[in-house]
Formats: structure tokens, C-alpha cells, sequence
């Protein structure tokens, strides 16, 4: 099969009389293809040296005809122009153009007034379609670097959803913002409308529909907890003031990094306007933790461990419960039979209550051994459990169960109005609270009193924000 490409400025009647005889050599021969490249003339001068550049042609002028090696693959052979475009094609097939001057100078003129009409009609449809904005507050920090590489990819919101993304930080940051925006733009990612970097939160929510906040700042042993935990509220009210006004108010809020529960809550106390169950925490990073520690002991993939769920408050006291946890993949000494989605009971393969209760538990409060900062969050997992948490929210999931930080509604006999990690399953754009787990009496008393502690915060953390106004 020989398949050419015709490149060329839409006006030049040089393109109109290569294309012409192209046209004519498709019709009459069933193994010729052709395929055709239009440039505005202001577009020609710069299209044509990027691709020479690339090809490693010299060629100059309007049009631009090469051969390409379909069934070698390759950069293709530089044929020429037009003349010896007509050359070729008379030398081959036997064929070449007949038309005059003046009726190429007019196809010309209608091939421009063409290329202007499509042009003019795409940018109409890209204009049509609205943008996701998706705001990403701490973006200058390492857990938002490695997320922001995914958003405009289609993963999380959808392969046929274009973004445009807002970079949120300190005004001492704006240069490092600045760099990242410049790097995003370089991707050049299909479904990426616009990058924005601000340290104005009224540019970074105004008609946001999905915020991600990550620059809560983690709680250290050495510190005094409440300073701590202020320190981070003041932050948090800032958003949510800010969201308040400019976000939509059906977006969705997503909060980690530092003690996201107190952080979540502070977060929804001052953006009333945005419903309490669209504002969560990140609880999927533990969770994450927790499965690779259970994938390790029974060795398997830790993707094959499911429904493990984190109860507490998120950033600063959590515990896991392996209890109704199942696993994938499991080769033991008990065989099941080999159907897609048989599982085991996790407990009864681990086989060792002492580590479950002991080591397992102990190992999940340690920060990871690569993290010299006690207080940091790993990049690379963070922003996995981030990106995996965010896809979950928007796109849903099937009946498996996650954990995640959601404001308390009094299940498992909790304190109300506190954000919490609970077990949910994910619908598209919604999570909905699994209530039905049983707690035994030593995890029940447990989950009690990490609630009353948190709540004890939230509640003095919000009476000395109140002072402040």
C-alpha cells in the first residue's frame, strides 16, 4: 500500500493542485492513500521547521509531500512539492493534474475560507465544553506534586472529562507554583483546558467542583497538641471561608495530610453553605498501610486484601480492624475453589491473634522507615491513596469497603457533628456508611474513646476560633 501525506498552507494553490492529483490517484487506485495536513498560513513557517526539525528534512515552502513506510514504520521519505509530487505521480501511475492557474488560485481561496469555517467550528465545540475545575490547596508541597501529574490524565474523572486546574498556596510559594504550572502545561495532556497558580483563594474556589486540600501540617510528638492542632485550624477556616463564597455548592471537598479529621471539621464549620457529607477526610493512606502489612504476612499482592477498615480520628489516633478483612489469592494450606472472587476470611489465614492485636497494631502507628521526618506524609503512597480516594468519590466503586473521614451521624453509637474514619461504599459521586459491622466489646470501647477525645478537640479548637472573629 503506498500512503502519502500532503501538507500545506490552506491558501497556497500549490497545496490545491498536489491535493487535487492526490484525490484523483485515491479514486483510481484502490492501494493509494492519502492523508492531508491544512496549516492557516500564519501557522505554515512554525509547523514546517518543527517538523523538518524532527524528521531531519530540509525542505522550504508550501506544500510539504512525504511517503510513509507503513509496513516498516520509520520517519517516512521526504518526497517534496508539488512538482515533484506530479513528477512521481506521472512517472508511476501514469496520471498527473491538468488544472490552470487561475481555477487553483480559487480552490485556494475556498480551501482558506474552508480551514477558517472547521477552525472556528472546533474551538466553538472546546468553548461549549465547561471545564472540571479542580482546585488543589498545598500545591507546592510533594504529596500534591505527585498528584497533580494525574488529574488531566482521565483516570480519576473520566476519560472524556477535560480539567482545568487551580494551584493554591502561600505567596512565598507562587515561584515553585510557578514551575509546576509550567510543567503541567508541558505534558501536554489532551484533556488539560487550563493551570492556574494563585495565593488567592477567591481565584483558586471561584466555581470550584472539586477541592483537595493538603496543606495540613502533621502533629509532632515534641509539640504541644492543642498549639498544634489550632495551628492547623486556622488554616482550615481560612478554606473554608473562602469556599464558602466562591466554590460551587455541591463540590466536592477531599482533606488530607496533619490531623484531617479536626481539619475536615473545621473546614465544614466555616463553609455551611456546602453539605457536611461532601466534605471528607483521607483515611485510604492507613488503609493502604494496614493491607500491605496483612499482604506481607500472608504473601500475597496487597491489592487481593479487601475490606479493612480504619476507625478514628484521622492525623492523629487511628486503629485498624482486620476482623471481617478478606483476601484474594490466597495460597494456603486449605483449598478453595479456583472461581473469580472467591476469597478467605483474613483472621482465619493470618492464624495469629497476638500479632493481629500486637505487632499489626503497633507497626500501623510508626511512621514508614524512608520517612527521616516523623511527621511526614510518603509522597509517592500519599498521593496514590489521594488519587485512588478521589477516583472512588466521583466514579464509584463496586460492593467492596473503604475507609474514609465523614462527618458522624451517630453510627456505632458515635458522637454526632464529628468527622470520623467509618467503613463506606462508594456510588458514583457519593459514599454511603456500611452500619452493620459488628465491634467486639475491646474495639467498640476503643473507637468510643478516640470519638469523646476528638470531639473534646473540635469542640475547644472551635470555641477558640469563635473568639478570634
Amino acid at each position: 500500500m503506498a500512503k502519502y501525506v500532503i501538507a500545506g498552507k490552506a491558501n497556497c494553490p500549490f497545496y490545491a493542485k498536489a491535493e487535487h492529483l492526490a484525490d484523483e490517484l485515491t479514486l483510481k487506485l484502490a492501494d493509494f492513500k492519502v492523508h492531508k495536513i491544512v496549516k492557516q498560513p500564519e501557522e505554515w513557517a512554525d509547523w514546517l521547521k518543527v517538523t523538518c526539525e524532527e524528521k531531519e528534512w530540509k525542505h522550504f515552502g508550501s506544500p510539504l509531500i512525504w511517503r510513509e513506510l507503513v509496513d516498516r514504520g520509520g520517519a517516512g521519505i521526504l518526497l517534496g512539492g508539488c512538482d515533484d509530487f506530479l513528477e512521481m505521480a506521472k512517472g508511476y501511475y501514469g496520471i498527473t493534474s491538468v488544472k490552470m492557474s487561475d481555477e487553483l488560485v480559487n480552490i485556494a481561496k475556498e480551501n482558506l475560507q474552508t480551514k477558517v469555517e472547521i477552525d472556528g467550528e472546533e474551538e466553538q465545540r472546546k468553548a461549549a465544553i465547561t471545564p472540571l475545575r479542580v482546585c488543589v490547596g498545598g500545591a507546592s508541597n510533594a504529596l500534591a506534586y505527585g498528584v497533580l501529574s494525574y488529574l488531566a490524565q482521565g483516570e480519576v474523572f473520566g476519560i472524556d472529562q477535560e480539567v482545568s486546574i487551580y494551584l493554591l498556596d502561600t505567596a512565598e510559594c507562587q515561584e515553585v507554583l510557578e514551575g509546576t504550572a509550567m510543567e503541567i502545561k508541558d505534558c501536554s495532556w489532551p484533556l488539560l483546558r487550563d493551570v492556574v497558580y494563585t495565593s488567592d483563594p477567591a481565584v483558586a474556589f471561584n466555581d470550584a467542583s472539586v477541592v483537595v486540600l493538603l496543606d495540613g501540617v502533621p502533629l509532632t510528638d515534641g509539640g504541644d497538641k492543642k498549639e498544634q492542632l489550632l495551628a492547623n485550624a486556622k488554616i482550615f477556616k481560612a478554606h473554608g471561608q473562602a469556599l464558602d463564597q466562591y466554590a460551587k455548592k455541591d463540590a466536592k471537598v477531599l482533606i488530607g495530610g496533619g490531623p484531617s479529621s479536626v481539619n475536615a471539621f473545621v473546614t465544614s464549620k466555616f463553609a455551611p453553605s456546602i453539605p457536611k457529607q461532601n466534605v471528607c477526610a483521607l483515611a485510604r493512606l492507613q488503609e493502604n498501610r494496614a493491607k500491605g502489612l496483612l499482604a506481607k504476612k500472608l504473601i500475597v499482592n496487597t491489592a487481593g486484601l479487601k475490606d479493612v477498615v480504619i476507625w478514628g480520628n484521622i492525623g492523629v489516633v487511628t486503629t485498624a480492624d482486620p476482623r471481617n478483612a478478606r483476601v484474594h489469592g490466597y495460597d494456603g494450606a486449605i483449598w478453595g475453589p479456583h472461581i473469580p472472587g472467591f476469597t478467605r476470611q483474613v483472621p482465619e489465614m493470618v492464624h495469629d491473634d497476638k500479632w493481629l492485636a500486637g505487632e499489626f497494631l503497633e507497626t500501623l502507628k510508626k511512621p514508614l522507615d524512608n520517612v527521616k521526618n516523623p511527621g511526614a506524609t510518603p509522597s509517592l503512597s500519599g498521593s496514590f491513596a489521594v488519587l485512588s480516594q478521589l477516583c472512588d468519590l466521583w466514579q464509584g466503586t463496586s460492593s467492596e469497603i473503604y475507609s474514609l473521614g465523614v462527618f458522624s451521624e451517630g453510627w456505632y453509637d458515635l458522637p454526632q457533628d464529628i468527622v470520623f474514619s467509618l467503613p463506606v461504599k462508594f456510588g458514583q459521586g457519593s459514599w454511603k456508611i456500611v452500619d452493620n459491622i459488628l465491634l467486639d466489646d475491646t474495639l467498640k470501647a476503643q473507637v468510643q474513646t478516640i470519638a469523646e477525645e476528638l470531639k473534646k478537640d473540635c469542640e475547644e479548637i472551635l470555641s477558640e476560633l469563635s473568639s478570634e472573629s
